[in-house]
């Protein structure tokens, strides 16, 4: 056996190196004869019956320690780790059943089951705005058995709006990959003066302080969206919260909003049913629904961008060896023309991340949070 999957402590250099055994109170030494003497050796003395006995005692501990698990085969965790998942693998996703967070994650469960041959078993997790489930995340055994598929919320904002009562941060968690995003959307009413993203800018200064912004409630990309074009333009705005896009639009509609920053699958069909105006979308790219569309950044306002997002999360001591068959997996289940239709079927864009490149996406939504948080514009709550 090579000696590099030798144990270091005295018992097991014994058996893997065959020479001797020491402990605080006994040394028993032998000596090893070269393999072309070793018989004569053995036969004709009692040195080498001695010897003799230690090998064959060494090689029976051996085995029962072996079959007793006391010593680990040399090529166990390298089996372990190449081989994972070797049983089923649990996917928190902190919102109930329902809605396009829990649908995208299920896809996505499913597809790393096809891709890594095991079961990827869907557990809801809702409640505290997707921290309850995050923080069951962050606290399990990192072996790679526990992870979330989750969203920007209890990823990035949650924990940041909760101020001190957070039970988790960014940093207790192992970004695997980023999954999807969803583009954000700046609608007006169809029949509105407010006719392209010029035309709210120029409202917005000739009325300064009157416009009426609306969103889906406290923290959403929607929110956030609005509080940075508002810093962008020196301006100030009427925003409102609510409970949800559906109200939101619903005021936008009847005539109590002037716009409203939401989610692209929210507003979409009325978009398309010609009662709302999309005047920008907040993506890095024009959306396919939306060609004629322009980007926050074709309007010189690159930092009006997020858009939200669902990634897969780890907990953050999980070891390397599982978070990169998680990247295959993922990168695997993206490259899939099914899975791809199935996610933009509920509005989402699949997009491939992970890495360093993913570490930094998310390093500057949390640093966009953060600094609207100490500057006042977002509250925690």
């Amino acid at each position: 056996m090579p000696s590099r999957y030798c144990a270091t402590r005295s018992i097991a250099t014994w058996l893997c190196s065959g020479s001797a055994i020491s402990t605080n109170s006994v040394r028993i030494t032998s000596s090893q004869p070269s393999a072309r003497h070793a018989g004569n050796h053995f036969q004709n003395s009692s040195n080498g019956r001695l010897a003799m006995n230690l090998q064959t005692h060494r090689r029976g501990f051996v085995a029962a320690a072996l079959a007793a698990g006391l010593l680990a085969h040399p090529l166990a965790g390298w089996a372990q780790k190449s081989n994972y998942p070797d049983r089923a693998v649990r996917v928190i996703v902190p919102f109930v059943p329902g809605g396009n967070a829990d649908s995208s994650a299920r896809i996505f469960a499913e597809a790393y089951g096809k891709q890594l041959g095991q079961s990827f078993i869907v557990e809801n997790k809702g409640g505290a705005g997707g921290m309850i489930g995050a923080t069951q995340m962050v606290r399990a055994t990192p072996d790679g058995y526990t992870i979330m598929i989750g969203t920007t919320g209890p990823i990035v904002s949650s924990w940041q709006l909760a101020g001190k009562t957070a039970s988790y941060s960014l940093q207790d968690m192992k970004p695997v990959a980023l999954l999807t995003q969803v583009p954000d959307v700046i609608v007006t009413k169809a029949g509105s003066s407010i006719k392209s993203y010029a035309d709210l800018v120029a409202y917005a200064k000739a009325h300064s302080g009157a416009l009426k912004f609306g969103h889906p409630g406290n923290g959403t990309a929607g929110h956030v969206n609005i509080l940075q074009m508002q810093k962008a333009l020196s301006q100030q705005f009427v925003i409102a919260a609510y409970r949800g896009a559906g109200p939101a639009v619903q005021d936008l509609l009847g005539g109590q909003l002037d716009a409203v920053a939401t989610d692209l699958p929210s507003a979409l069909q009325l978009i398309k049913a010609g009662q709302l105006r999309a005047v920008s979308v907040v993506f890095p790219q024009r959306v396919e629904s939306l060609p004629e569309v322009p980007t926050m950044a074709e309007l010189k306002q690159p930092e009006v961008d997020i858009a939200p997002f669902t990634a897969t999360m780890a907990p953050k001591d999980t070891p390397p060896e599982a978070i990169a068959r998680l990247v295959d997996a993922s990168n695997a289940a993206l490259d899939d023309p099914a899975v791809r239709k199935r996610i933009e079927d509920i509005g989402g864009v699949p997009v491939k991340m992970s890495g360093a490149k993913f570490d930094q996406f998310l390093d500057r939504q949390v640093e966009t949070y953060r600094a609207l948080i100490a500057s006042g514009l977002l509250k925690v709550e």
